[in-house]
């Protein structure tokens, strides 16, 4: 059964109890965009051994989440501990490395804790992590930092408990810059000005519930917790070839052109340690 046809449950704080609710989403997405970009993923994993290692993947990574954030382990983790987590958020990893260092481990373990099992609300929270972070003298680098903030608590919270958040990161849906693969879903989605959306939690749901139900219309069941994320992440993959057709830039921050579906493996973190070894965390400060 699909995780959305659940009965959702009331909380007003983090844990195993919280539910997000879908939101109207205030822009229809057009359903033909979907079944092109999904005819040609499931082309590409044909073509490539299959959807098993990647589903396996995300299962193990959101293992490796509820291993270390759960109710259970919550309190013992530490900066080790969050550092392997780091790893695995390519969207954060370059830029939180340093900050995080800058944090007493302690207060670093307690906003986690805030995020997952807080009080208020899960925006409140999302926004109280970030906020955590330490500042930077230089306003845009604080900027930036919160930004990453974000893609990072998100993916902490959809990983944790994949069944129960949607996957929230900027690449999904970045209403600042209007930006990301929902828009990729939109009808005239590259020459919009006029995307209505906002950037609450019940949006990135209500997106989720509609992928997951064009795969269902499609005959597609299997964990749609991640299957949504793979269709997600190829759909914004798609934006990047376009945007850096040409200039070299999906070569270098998304790998090699020849193989189609390394982008989704690295926007999900599921690419691998880098060759030689070692952590993928940036130890250097970045602006």
């Amino acid at each position: 059964m699909l995780w959305f046809r659940r009965q959702p449950e009331t909380a007003a704080s983090g844990g195993d109890s919280e539910a997000v609710v879908a939101l109207p989403m205030g822009a229809a997405m057009d359903a033909d965009i979907f079944r092109s970009k999904f005819s040609v993923l499931l082309g590409l994993f044909d073509e490539n051994g299959g959807v098993d290692f990647y589903l396996e993947a995300l299962g193990a990574k959101s293992q490796l989440f509820q291993e270390l954030l759960g109710p259970g382990s919550i309190e013992a983790l530490n900066r080790d501990g969050i550092e392997n987590l780091l790893e695995t958020v390519m969207p954060a990893r370059k830029r939180l490395g340093t900050v995080l260092a800058q944090m007493e481990a302690d207060r670093l373990a307690v906003a986690v804790r805030d995020l997952l099992y807080g009080r208020g609300g899960l925006e409140a929270r999302m926004q109280g992590f970030m906020e955590a972070l330490p500042a930077d003298a230089d306003e845009k680098s604080t900027r930036k930092t919160r930004r990453a903030g974000w893609d990072f608590a998100a993916e902490l919270l959809h990983f944790r408990a994949p069944q129960r958040y949607p996957l929230m990161t900027r690449w999904v849906w970045d209403p600042s810059t209007l930006s990301g693969a929902v828009r990729e879903l939109l009808p005239g989605g590259d020459s919009r000005t006029d995307i209505g959306l906002g950037g609450e939690p019940g949006l990135y749901e209500a997106a989720r519930v509609w992928v997951a139900q064009q795969m269902a219309e499609e005959g597609v069941y299997r964990e749609p917790q991640f299957t949504v994320d793979l269709f997600l992440a190829h759909a914004y993959a798609d934006y990047m070839r376009a945007m850096s057709s040409g200039m070299g830039l999906m070569n270098a921050d998304f790998g090699d052109r020849a193989d189609p579906l390394e982008p989704v493996r690295k926007l999900l973190g599921i690419d691998g340690p880098r060759r030689g070894g070692g952590s993928r965390v940036k130890k250097v400060t970045l602006h």
